[in-house]
């Protein structure tokens, strides 16, 4: 039987959270500036609140050295948040380069524009890395 850690629990609190946030975005689509953008930002949060969630339910089983367990599950949820932060930072502002499909016809200034690029670039890598020493962490499972 798998048992709740610490950490776990953090990450279902965080992904339940953020799912709420996902929820409440949803709403809110036709107040912003894109709403192509902020239905990404919304299924975003939903989708990326579930993953967090279920990372929390299934933690117990992943087998990492700490510096790494800790880096992996708060990684994804900071990764997870940084990219819906320029997602909807985008569908608010108009900001467009970072994400061209959604934001075509529209466009931002200089700062706002490099500002979701950031979040959206390092959101990404920070989530893919965290990701994949998911996928390590569970290999002992396997076995």
């Amino acid at each position: 039987m798998m048992e709740l850690t610490q950490t776990g629990a953090h990450l279902i609190f965080i992904g339940i959270a953020f799912f709420l946030v996902g929820l409440v975005q949803g709403a809110l689509i036709p107040a912003v500036k894109n709403s192509r953008m902020a239905l990404s930002g919304h299924l975003t949060a939903v989708q990326c609140g579930m993953a967090v969630a279920l990372f929390g339910v299934i933690w117990s089983l992943v087998k990492l050295p700490l510096f790494w367990a800790l880096f992996t599950a708060y990684g994804s949820a900071v990764g997870f948040i940084l990219i819906w932060l320029g997602i909807t930072l985008s569908s608010v502002t108009g900001a467009s380069k970072a994400l061209p499909i959604a934001g075509a016809g529209f466009s931002a200034n200089i700062t706002t524009e490099v500002t979701v690029k950031i979040l959206v670039r390092i959101g990404s890598l920070l989530s893919l890395i965290a990701c994949s020493m998911l996928i390590f962490g569970l290999l002992p499972i396997l076995r």
